[in-house]
């Protein structure tokens, strides 16, 4: 078996905790995989932006011009 590598410490708390609320270790991955897609589905419309993309822009002329 392997190991998830976007799984840390952070995410083992997380779903001891809810474990000791729910008590049900499947309802707490179902939560943190919903909540580690929904993040990644932000990350995902933020980078995609036109609004990214000139800061990225920004950024290198900023770099640039020094």
């Amino acid at each position: 078996m392997t190991s998830d590598p976007l799984r840390n410490h952070t995410d083992d708390w997380f779903i001891e905790e809810l474990d000791k609320h729910i008590s049900n270790e499947a309802v707490s991955n179902l939560i943190q995989d919903y909540i580690k897609k929904l993040v990644q589905h932000e990350v995902d419309v933020i980078t995609d932006s036109d609004w990214f993309d000139q800061k990225v822009n920004d950024a290198v002329e900023d770099s640039t011009n020094d």
